[in-house]
């Protein structure tokens, strides 16, 4: 639908049209007088009068006279530009309470249990399916040392992720894993506005896990991607980097 221009109106006309769609006015004509509409908007009648000629001059409001009263509905067109309004401020409230997550921390060598993890077929399965690629052997491990790094990683069980199931095989149990699409780069190579040195062909596939069960704390990071990380992104062990986790992900 095309968006016509109603730079002239105002708080007031948008209140009257929510009033009648509230009371059923999409569907069935309302008898209100131009005094109740200048008690609902606290404004004199005069004004009331002509926010009901701007409605229905710009086909948003319908009106039809009975006896001293009008009935008045909403048109098509005026449901459609509350709906419009409704589906913007519905995304913008719902993206207002998602916080961009940035974690700051230095490289370090692990504990050699990726490899084992990522070589388990209960998790390569499900990672081929939900991520799309089979993971590199291995994590990459980011100790954060700033306290409200770590809170934000405490924090990362909140946002949406995809999730892995846990398994069972003929010895043990295995713990879900949850994976948070994002980018990392080294934090001397940042530009003002986002991360620039990011590969291309892995910048779309890394995921930092978040694990049921895990022997490390809060303060360590482990990130996954189809390629050795650090070869493709030219990192070392105590290399500065930035990882930032992406808004959106395919499922929860």
């Amino acid at each position: 639908m095309m968006v016509k221009d109603h730079s002239n109106f105002n708080y007031f006309h948008f209140l009257v049209m929510i009033h009648l769609l509230s009371n059923g006015g999409k569907d069935i004509y309302l008898e209100i007088t131009s005094t109740q509409i200048s008690r609902l908007i606290n404004r004199s009648q005069q004004t009331a009068s002509k926010i009901l000629i701007d409605l229905e001059k710009e086909n948003l409001i319908e009106r039809i006279k009975n006896k001293k009263k009008f009935g008045m509905k909403l048109t098509e067109t005026g449901f459609e530009i509350l709906q419009n309004i409704y589906n913007l401020l519905k995304i913008s409230m719902e993206k207002s309470h998602i916080k961009p997550v940035l974690f700051k921390g230095k490289i370090v060598t692990g504990m050699g249990e990726g490899a084992y993890y990522m070589s388990l077929e209960g998790y390569k399965k499900q990672f081929q399916l939900k991520l799309g690629y089979e993971p590199f052997p291995g994590t990459l491990n980011v100790k954060i040392e700033d306290k409200n790094y770590v809170n934000s990683r405490k924090d990362l069980i909140n946002y949406p992720s995809i999730y892995i199931d846990g398994f069972k095989n003929s010895d043990r149990t295995f713990g879900w894993v949850r994976c948070y699409p994002a980018t990392i780069a080294q934090e001397s190579k940042l530009s003002i506005d986002g991360i620039e040195s990011q590969p291309p062909d892995i910048s779309n596939d890394v995921h930092v896990l978040l694990l049921e069960r895990t022997h490390h704390n809060n303060n360590l990071i482990e990130v996954i991607g189809p390629l050795n990380i650090k070869e493709s992104s030219n990192l070392k062990n105590g290399d500065n980097v930035v990882i930032k986790i992406k808004e959106s992900v395919g499922d929860t």
